[in-house]
């Protein structure tokens, strides 16, 4: 990355290679990429597109966890020739067709790999760091006005750029996520907001009032780029819709190309989890059940909050950032009265606790380091602890654990 920068923080870019590969910005309109002359798709191809009648944030699923209360079905799955998303995408389609919001995204090599010859030396945007790129290479994202991407935050590091159309994009730091009420990582909106940012629910997320101004609100336009850090949370919005009414922004469709590059603080979390996973042997036939993932949820997130000096003592950490924020909203309601566990671990078992936060204390000084007080230690700290109670007792009763680890 030419820009000298500081590694940890959002930043508008001035580059002069996507300003060379946005010198003709109808080039990249979705009509000349999708369905003009200059065409890179197969039109006998078929794109899968979201599509939402009624919510213009769209959240990608990352994996097939447990559902925590249905979906609310307003997004699907549709599959449109490129000719019909350039349509669909600037207005021109039916009605019918044309109704709502519609958001594509995809590796440009998996669907386009000629449109690679022109963003010739894509592999200089992290120029600059040490960090290996992604292997499937840059991602191209197209939405038609007032479509977008619901706040959430990727675990490396972003360049986006702007190739057609505008796009706003309003970065948070990671000490934001108990305000953004972030879904917990066993759901498969996992790092997202569970926040409807358009018209926001406070009664069921009450801390989203606290959520402060983001670090940076910005409109990309053809040949701007944006550095979004690893664990920083971003909200995209493509056009002119809503709260982006400011003169001069396009109500047009938006395409847009991004990079990711494999971020330090994502590989020294992996290391955590790597050391930090089993570490007990749990044999539910031997008696080591539901009781037993209490007491050993209690001494390990207990340790690990008091020797890394959280801001928060152990019972308001893990009240606010995992039971008030992310699990409450999910469950609408909760007759379970709690099951008391009061019984220590065994002299072997705390031995057990001691080696395992021995092991990772060293790695999270270092990510604190990194992390420059941005609120890393603390996402990464409820990930590990959410990734113990699945161990322990299933995704299912991660939250009974934790309400009864609080009892």
């Amino acid at each position: 990355m030419s820009d000298a920068m500081a590694p940890s923080l959002p930043r508008l870019l001035s580059l002069d290679i996507t300003k060379h590969w946005s010198r003709n910005p109808q080039f990249w309109s979705p009509r000349n990429l999708l369905a003009g002359d200059a065409s890179f798709f197969p039109n006998s191809s078929l794109l899968a597109v979201k599509k939402s009648q009624t919510s213009r944030f769209f959240m990608y699923e990352e994996h097939a966890g447990m559902k925590l209360k249905d979906e609310t079905g307003q997004t699907q799955t549709i599959q449109l020739s490129p000719s019909k998303l350039a349509a669909v995408l600037h207005g021109d389609g039916t009605p019918k067709e044309s109704n709502g919001y519609h958001y594509w995204t995809s590796p440009a090599a998996t669907v386009a790999p000629g449109l690679l010859t022109q963003i010739k030396g894509y592999e200089t945007l992290h120029e600059g760091t040490s960090q290996p790129l992604d292997p499937r290479g840059p991602s191209l994202w197209m939405g038609n006005s007032g479509s977008g991407t619901q706040a959430h935050y990727d675990v490396a590091d972003n360049v986006i750029c702007q190739l057609f159309g505008t796009k706003r994009i309003r970065c948070f730091s990671p000490q934001a996520a108990s305000a953004l009420h972030v879904f917990p990582d066993a759901h498969p909106r996992a790092r997202k907001s569970q926040v409807n940012f358009d018209d926001p629910d406070h009664d069921l997320f009450p801390h989203y009032s606290s959520l402060p101004p983001p670090y940076i609100d910005v409109e990309l336009v053809p040949g701007s780029a944006l550095f979004i850090p690893a664990f920083w949370f971003h909200h995209v919005e493509n056009g002119n819709h809503c709260y982006t009414s400011r003169k001069g922004m396009d109500p047009g469709p938006s395409v847009s190309m991004n990079m990711f590059a494999l971020s330090k603080s994502m590989m020294i979390a992996q290391g955590i989890f790597r050391d930090a996973s089993r570490p007990f042997q749990l044999n539910t036939s031997m008696g080591h059940g539901f009781d037993f993932a209490v007491k050993a949820l209690r001494a390990l997130s207990w340790r690990l909050i008091e020797e890394l000096h959280m801001e928060e003592e152990p019972t308001k950490f893990v009240q606010l950032h995992l039971l008030d924020t992310r699990y409450a909203p999910l469950r609408q309601e909760n007759n379970s009265e709690g099951t008391i566990v009061n019984a220590n671990l065994s002299v072997a078992e705390e031995e057990a606790v001691s080696n395992c936060i021995a092991r990772i204390l060293p790695q999270f000084e270092v990510l604190r380091e990194e992390d420059n007080g941005n609120g890393v230690v603390s996402l990464v700290l409820c990930h590990l602890f959410e990734l113990w109670a699945v161990e322990f007792v299933g995704a299912s009763s991660v939250a009974d654990a934790w309400e009864a680890v609080l009892l």
